[in-house]
């Protein structure tokens, strides 16, 4: 009889200790949560979310975050609708797009307000009047450089029609595309845009000179998904919103540009210090948005600039486009 209570007591010493050491996680604790994201990418761009990673802040709220990369903003936009991520970080034309037709989602942040671009041309063009019937190297006709570049266009008197967009894809695709001759125009962000010029191609304009207000690479995500989401929702962008101030903070200089060296190690960490000072000093507040809030002026903006060029049907509405319960 002793040796039968002896022996259940060790069985339950053991059941015990196994459940401390591997069984389930206690009573309260819960296990993070997975999304997925689709970015376009590696790119400045999302340097918030690489630190957010990278800093531990998603895990810090509870996030695993998953990430899936596209070669254009519609076909991450497509993913959302689709339901293939929950969230996607694109130019808000996408989203504007997909919203007017139908489609079942919300900007609920802002990550990049101005998108800092620059016209780059082959070396013998010299003046915007020569880049007329020439090829211009874009993401897609109606996707974010397009727009911007139609606005800069236009500004230095050239009309739709005066050139033909060429649809190659994303900054690293449309620096490609200058250096084969494919194209004679690209729309380039740093740090494409600072090796293309050394290697001798020309500097036609820089988006920030002439859009003082913008609202550029937002998040977007499935209305219904975050009604049945909110508490993520709510997290991510809180992580995003802490990777960004740690961004500004002076003192992270140089691990800031060691996390976007991990993504872009090809590209050298003389021009990845220049985005950092581009970004973060020169034009601190009008590239990376703080706090990953809309600015819903301009949202309006850009709107209007798509409604101006034919691009959007429907109103121009920020509203109707945004969810900010979120924030």
């Amino acid at each position: 009889m002793r040796r039968a209570v002896a022996l259940a007591v060790l069985l339950s010493v053991a059941t015990l200790g196994a459940a401390l050491v591997g069984g389930p996680a206690p009573v309260g604790a819960q296990a993070p949560a997975t999304i997925t994201v689709g970015l376009l990418g590696p790119f400045p761009f999302y340097w918030a979310s690489y630190v957010a990673a990278d800093q531990g802040l998603f895990k810090a709220q509870g996030l695993n975050v998953e990430t899936t990369l596209f070669s254009r903003p519609s076909e991450a936009v497509q993913a959302l609708v689709g339901g293939s991520v929950n969230f996607a970080q694109v130019s808000a034309d996408a989203f504007i797009n997909a919203i007017d037709a139908g489609g079942p989602i919300s900007i609920v942040g802002q990550t990049i307000s101005n998108p800092g671009f620059t016209v780059i041309v082959q070396p013998e063009i010299k003046s915007w009047s020569e880049v007329k019937d020439k090829k211009v190297g874009v993401s897609a006709p109606k996707d974010g450089a397009a727009v911007v570049f139609r606005m800069m266009a236009e500004a230095n008197g050239l009309k739709e029609g005066d050139y033909a967009f060429i649809p190659v894809g994303i900054t690293p695709n449309r620096y490609a595309a200058l250096k084969s001759r494919a194209v004679d125009v690209a729309v380039l962000a740093p740090p494409f845009d600072f090796r293309a010029i050394d290697e001798g191609y020309r500097l036609l304009a820089r988006s920030d000179t002439l859009l003082p207000r913008y609202s550029f690479i937002m998040v977007g995500t499935s209305t219904a998904w975050a009604k049945a989401h909110r508490d993520d929702v709510v997290k991510y962008l809180g992580a995003l919103d802490r990777a960004t101030e740690w961004l500004y903070d002076p003192a992270n200089r140089t691990a800031a540009v060691d996390v976007l060296e991990k993504q872009m190690r090809k590209m050298g960490r003389p021009y990845l210090e220049r985005i950092h000072k581009a970004y973060f000093e020169e034009a601190s507040g009008r590239i990376v948005t703080r706090g990953a809030r809309v600015d819903m002026e301009g949202l309006r903006i850009y709107g209007q600039k798509m409604k101006d060029l034919g691009i959007l049907r429907g109103a121009v509405d920020p509203g109707r486009w945004t969810d900010l319960s979120y924030r």
